[in-house]
């Protein structure tokens, strides 16, 4: 056994904590791309929104993801990663509590910091590490999906803005870590 310093303990729990913050960086994006799809029907008949005008709220969040990813690619490293990804959670609260555009801008921010900042860190098993981030979405996606099924079993599909504002939480708290 090798004996580990007090501050080189740090480091590794300092280490540990980002990477569970770009696990639920992940979880976020999932929550942010998946949450508005289960509610188009509802969109189309509470508030009278052609199918087709619907569609496009998928598109235009894509469109604005590949944008906000070009840009990141640009900016971060002048930025700053850090900056720019608690960004991105903030952006994905608002935009959830908002249900609007800006939902896709933390979105994107997400999808092109995190897996770098993975990268960056000094774990001993990176490989596991990344292939464990990148299905952090995966079930995040199939989270939102169910967690939402049963809220909405539960309380009604029109309490959605409530849902709304607990799937928040996640971006908000995984903004201080």
């Amino acid at each position: 056994d090798t004996i580990i310093s007090k501050s080189e303990r740090n480091v590794k729990m300092n280490y540990r904590k980002t990477l569970i913050a770009c696990y639920l960086g992940f979880v976020t994006q999932a929550i942010t791309a998946n949450f508005a799809p289960l509610l188009f029907l509802t969109f189309h008949n509470v508030y009278n929104i052609p199918l087709g005008k619907i569609a496009l709220i998928s598109s235009v969040f894509f469109i604005t993801q590949l944008i906000v990813d070009i840009l990141c690619a640009k900016f971060a490293d002048r930025i700053g990663y850090r900056r720019c990804v608690v960004g991105s959670q903030l952006f994905s609260a608002a935009g959830l509590l908002g249900l609007a555009f800006v939902y896709a801008v933390g979105s994107g921010l997400t999808e092109v910091l995190v897996s770098p900042i993975v990268e960056s860190c000094p774990f001993e098993h990176k490989e596991a590490a990344m292939s464990l981030l990148h299905s952090f979405y995966c079930w995040g996606s199939v989270g939102v999906i169910l967690l939402s099924t049963v809220f909405f079993s539960v309380f009604g599909i029109g309490n959605w803005k409530w849902l709304a504002c607990i799937w928040a939480i996640i971006p908000l708290y995984n903004m201080f870590n």
